[in-house]
């Protein structure tokens, strides 16, 4: 899991902009979620809501938020189905997931 400075810094060198309201908003859950917090908006539906909320660019900026901290994209489902654990990771997730994902970015 990335700070909220760690996923501003990769923002900002990835797309030129920090998105910090993007961050926080994803990350707005965990008070009264705790780690299990991921489940409600880290996967590409909530992807999807920022777009709504924010564009384009902020829908890439939550995409590199999560690739960072669930080292993939899961969807909503796929926390239901256990298909990702908690943390939104599959069995088969890795760190080098995470480097290859990014370089498409």
């Amino acid at each position: 899991m990335a700070y909220l400075y760690e996923h501003c810094a990769d923002c900002g060198r990835l797309l030129g902009n920090e998105w910090k309201e993007v961050h926080k908003w994803l990350d707005a859950c965990y008070k009264e979620y705790g780690q299990t917090h991921r489940r409600h908006r880290h996967h590409a539906e909530g992807i999807e809501e920022v777009r709504k909320m924010w564009g384009d660019e902020a829908a890439l900026a939550a995409k590199i938020h999560i690739i960072v901290d669930c080292w993939g994209v899961p969807s909503k489902a796929d926390y239901d189905t256990g298909k990702v654990n908690v943390n939104g990771f599959t069995p088969e997730s890795t760190e080098a997931d995470v480097v290859l994902l990014l370089e498409e970015i």
